[in-house]
């Protein structure tokens, strides 16, 4: 039951490793907030969280940014599992070509252990996007890695590379689509020793997603999403579908 428990929980774990976006780094003095409800589901597990966040250019070139997390449930079959806050991320982008993007994002372990264990972590990578008439492409590579925490236990890192396109059929209507491919590299540890038997390299997970941007006006858009989760040996026999509403403010 407590494996049941757990699965619940890593539906609505922020993935906290996702950058805020594969795309420019807003102007200097330019900065957006948003505020959302992410649902997820598979098989009998389901859960719902709440996140704001705010990212902001002080420089030319320069964006840093953060995401709070809030799980506001956990649930497998009518029994409840954990809740309350995530860790925190801490994100900072610089631009330095562009069309390019170097990125690293920090993780701070100040969050309910069981929704997001308590090692640090680090995502780190590089992002491409161009303009193709009223397509734009956004693509990143990075990596993840998170230290132990106080059971001495770290996951093995993770590899992801995705892509996603954006099409501004008007100024007000944006669909898009896009996908990220998760790869483990390497095995759990403990205290740096391999656990045996642990070793993960080459399981994939691919997450296609698409939805819209409808903006209302320049300061406030509202954001529509649906992904899955497809890879057994990643995700899971069920599949994993996430829904998600958000509201970006534009300052």
């Amino acid at each position: 039951m407590l494996k049941k428990i757990l699965l619940a929980t890593a539906l609505v774990a922020t993935a906290s490793f996702a950058t805020w976006d594969k795309f420019p780094v807003k102007e200097a003095g330019k900065g957006q907030a948003k505020v959302g409800l992410d649902y997820q589901m598979q098989g009998e597990a389901s859960g719902m969280e709440l996140a704001a966040g705010a990212r902001f250019s002080p420089i030319a070139n320069l964006e840093i940014g953060t995401v709070f997390g809030y799980v506001l449930f956990t649930d497998y079959d009518g029994i409840d599992g954990p809740d309350g806050i995530e860790n925190l991320p801490i994100m900072v982008r610089y631009q330095f070509m562009p069309t390019m993007n170097a990125f690293l994002d920090v993780t701070l372990p100040i969050g309910e252990e069981e929704l997001s264990g308590d090692g640090l972590g680090l995502h780190f990578g590089v992002q491409y996007s161009q303009g193709f008439g009223m397509v734009t492409l956004g693509s990143e590579l990075g990596l993840e890695i998170t230290t132990e925490g106080d059971d001495e236990v770290s996951p093995p890192y993770l590899l992801n590379v995705g892509a996603e396109g954006d099409f501004a059929v008007n100024e007000m209507i944006t669909p898009y689509v896009g996908a990220d491919l998760y790869m483990m590299l390497g095995e759990y540890t403990h205290d740096g020793d391999e656990i045996p038997g642990s070793d993960a390299s080459g399981t994939i997970g691919i997450h296609p997603y698409v939805g819209v941007g409808i903006a209302f006006n320049p300061m406030f858009t509202l954001d529509l999403f649906a992904g899955f989760g497809i890879g057994e040996d990643f995700y899971g026999e069920d599949t994993l579908i996430d829904i998600a509403a958000t509201l970006f403010i534009n300052f």
